[in-house]
């Protein structure tokens, strides 16, 4: 196989580097918005009592545009080429951000959003069976930990990124215009790195009909689960509704389409997925740990800023500054998982090359799950040091995990597929972020106020109620850390069905 991949004069690694940048701004642009929205609902003239669920689709409409847009266009670019491909995503992304930079109003600022993110989001798999495509077996697997890196880290530091430039600046239009000049410089290089490298053509054609399936699956799954945000719009300290009566029938709608989408693979002539893929002990079990890795992950993403905002605004409140303090804190002591993460995607993939899929995965899994214990533990007076070093330990066990959970689904796919499986990787971990967050959604604000209302009597709550709060927020953000304990040990019993060693020929 080594002497039919596509040569180019530009080292690999050079082009890896360049696709890398690309998607990272896309990644950052995920989460940075929820950084500056309360500045875009004042700008925008949105108000923030009664507005609050229209905005919230400046967020809602990237994640979901950006997780659909990966479903399918990684097959296309199998059946069209990946360097074109590849450049008009790119090209989505960058006009997309104009849009979004020069938005007079709300309405537009989403579609601008959601244009976005089709770009960033396409990006994604594309690049994956691109790398898969130009670099040799026994370099791949740490390449495609280093996009997965820095994919995820993306996600985890735009709240930073945004923080700081808002800080700097105090313009949330420049995080969006600062695009176009990266964006332009990226699509030039890029041209120019693979101007020579063959592009390949699949046979065969693209199947609408499952594409449209899955879209309107993902899209009933995430407004069904997403719904239970709405969980929070009383009262912090009242009383809460349940989930809104049309979360249950849109999460067993898209259950509906996901098993018409099956249906018809199976039947498609030119499928979008070939399921045949799960049909491979170690594929399907590397699946499954991708979406327990993203469920993980959404939990950190969350509760770590939860923990940390709850605590400044309850112990803090007289600070006129809480509020960036609490955003600057966040974004900080989260750079302790994400950063830590790329730092063990690449080794994570050299290791995977030598040891096999296998060890390395149960190695990161059962690291993370000691991290996310001890975050499980932490008290209402914590100090940072401590979070720092249990979020450096559960962020190498996911960095670790990164690559081999990728690679071990990519290698068993035919090469004129590459581009539809690293889809599925990366989409996996999305939904697995987006039960997360319902899941710390759902039960996280219910149990809060069960403590609460349990708590009444407690002399603590009359003496000194915000150490009574925060003792309540700390004990539900440790019990969700659980749950992302017990996911992880589930993934490193599902990661035993993955392969012990690898093909130096895969």
């Amino acid at each position: 196989m080594d002497q039919r991949l596509p040569q180019s004069r530009v080292s690999p690694r050079f082009t890896l580097g360049l696709v890398a940048l690309a998607i990272f701004v896309g990644a950052v642009d995920l989460t940075v918005a929820s950084a500056v929205l309360p500045k875009i609902m004042l700008d925008l003239r949105v108000s923030l009592d009664t507005e609050l669920n229209r905005a919230a689709w400046v967020v809602s409409a990237y994640l979901l545009a950006y997780t659909i847009s990966m479903t399918f266009m990684g097959r296309l670019s199998d059946l069209l080429g990946r360097r074109m491909v590849y450049l008009v995503s790119l090209g989505v992304f960058i006009a997309g951000s104009v849009v979004v930079a020069a938005a007079p109003g709300l309405e537009v600022l989403v579609f601008g959003r959601a244009v976005q993110a089709f770009g960033a989001g396409a990006m994604v798999p594309v690049s994956m069976a691109l790398v898969s495509d130009i670099f040799p077996p026994a370099g791949r697997a740490a390449a495609l930990g280093f996009i997965g890196a820095v994919d995820t880290a993306g996600w985890m530091v735009g709240h930073l990124y945004g923080g700081v430039l808002m800080r700097a600046f105090d313009d949330w239009r420049l995080l969006f215009w600062v695009n176009l000049p990266i964006g332009l410089v990226a699509l030039a290089l890029t041209w120019w790195a693979l101007r020579d490298v063959p592009q390949r053509r699949a046979p065969g054609s693209f199947d609408w009909q499952g594409a449209l399936l899955i879209s309107a699956s993902l899209t009933a799954l995430n407004l069904g689960l997403a719904a239970g945000a709405e969980l929070g719009a009383s009262d912090f300290y009242g009383e809460r509704a349940g989930p809104p009566p049309y979360a249950l029938p849109l999460v067993l709608l898209a259950l509906a389409l996901l098993a018409a989408f099956v249906w018809w693979e199976r039947r498609a002539t030119y499928p979008l997925v070939d399921l045949a893929l799960f049909r491979d002990r170690g594929a399907a079990a590397a699946c499954a740990v991708n979406a327990l890795l993203g469920f993980a992950l959404a939990l950190a993403i969350t509760n770590v800023p939860l923990f940390v905002n709850t605590r400044l605004l309850l112990f803090e409140s007289a600070d006129p500054d809480v509020l960036r303090r609490a955003a600057w804190d966040a974004g900080w002591l989260l750079s302790a998982l994400t950063l830590t993460m790329a730092a063990a995607a690449f080794p994570g993939g050299a290791l995977a090359g030598r040891l096999g899929d296998r060890l390395v995965t149960l190695g990161g899994l059962g690291l993370a799950a000691t991290g996310f214990g001890l975050m499980s533990r932490w008290s209402a007076d914590v100090p940072y040091a401590v979070m720092v070093l249990h979020m450096v330990l559960a962020g190498a066990g996911l960095g670790l995990v990164l690559a081999p959970a990728a690679d071990a689904v990519i290698r068993v796919a035919p090469e004129d597929r590459r581009g539809a499986v690293s889809a599925i990787v990366i989409a996996l971990r999305l939904v697995g972020m987006t039960v997360g967050v319902a899941v710390l959604t759902l039960w996280g604000v219910q149990r809060q106020d069960a403590l609460r209302r349990a708590g009444a009597g407690d002399p603590l709550a009359a003496s000194e109620p915000a150490r009574f709060l925060m003792d309540v927020a700390a004990r539900v953000i440790g019990e969700t850390f659980l749950f992302g304990v017990v996911a992880l040990a589930c993934g490193l019993l599902i990661a035993l069905a993955m392969r012990a060693t690898r093909s130096l020929h895969s």
